[in-house]
């Protein structure tokens, strides 16, 4: 129950990390949204004053005579009409057409930027969606978890002191200086001033942790910001051995993922093991052992 209450929690975790990503995603796009409108908007300014410029240039053009001759064109059914027949006559004058051409360039600009707009704003909308979807998968887990954790703590207080101590074994020594650099190591040196804070499911310090609780606050601390799960803290990093773990490395339980600890050396391992017990050093065990990764 305990294995099932710590995975849970771990599943709680992780749902959060999505909510976070998409609240973060939904924030980027909705601030793309309003640029977007001013494209267009400024697009649309843009036409409108090419039409003025064309009217201006038509106007011209036929208040200047070079437009007698076509005269009966004037009855034409429609101003398209009119000018493909003097564009088909070649007797429509050069700024004529490029004012045309310039018109047709902003219309298209401003087509554009109006897909673009509307494309923003449904992205928008459908990362709120996903938002508000990734939000109610949090508070299932977080029941989920809750209902378990509490069966397991009444189980719990059903021991006596010397069972609970014996449930939680002793604590290993260190297995000697932390030395090195680097971010894992830095890790490893933080988790260490944790040891004898006691677990809590969900906590992630600085009074009480869960295993990746710790984790989480002891990189922290070495300015590295993980995942908040241990599944999703699984996939930072790069993938290292059994044999080739040094210390800082982060060790993984079980499969799926749903614990977490930072490798000490010596075959132990910085952990929050379980509730009713304290940050500690256990040896790490090959049995549960899943993998480990290095940042």
């Amino acid at each position: 129950m305990q294995r099932e209450a710590e995975a849970l929690t771990e599943e709680w975790h992780a749902a959060q990390d999505t909510v976070d990503a998409r609240q973060a995603e939904l924030g980027t796009l909705r601030e793309a949204v309003a640029p977007a409108q001013a494209a267009v908007d400024a697009a649309k300014g843009n036409e409108e004053q090419y039409r003025q410029q064309l009217d201006a240039v038509a106007m011209g053009t036929f208040e200047s005579g070079s437009l007698d001759q076509f005269n009966a064109f004037l009855a034409s059914k429609s101003p398209q009409d009119f000018l493909d027949q003097m564009s088909a006559l070649e007797t429509i004058s050069a700024d004529y057409k490029a004012a045309l051409e310039q018109l047709q360039a902003v219309v298209d600009q401003t087509s554009k930027a109006q897909a673009e707009a509307d494309a923003a704003v449904q992205r928008a909308q459908a990362a709120a969606d996903e938002a508000t979807k990734a939000e109610k998968d949090v508070e299932d887990r977080k029941r989920d978890a809750e209902m378990r954790i509490d069966e397991a703590e009444k189980l719990l207080e059903r021991l006596s002191p010397q069972q609970r101590r014996n449930r939680a074994g002793p604590g290993e020594s260190a297995p000697g200086p932390i030395t090195g650099t680097g971010v894992g190591v830095e890790a490893l040196r933080a988790a260490a001033t944790q040891l004898g804070k006691p677990y809590q499911w969900g906590a992630g310090g600085p009074g009480s942790y869960d295993c990746s609780g710790l984790t989480s606050w002891a990189f922290k601390q070495a300015g590295v910001t993980l995942p908040r799960s241990s599944s999703q803290q699984a996939r930072v990093g790069k993938a290292v051995s059994w044999g080739d773990m040094r210390p800082g490395d982060l060790v993984f339980y079980y499969s799926p993922v749903s614990h977490v600890g930072i490798y000490a050396g010596g075959g132990k391992m910085i952990n929050a093991p379980q509730t009713g017990d304290v940050v500690k050093y256990q040896t790490v065990s090959s049995g549960a052992f899943s993998g480990a990764r290095r940042l």
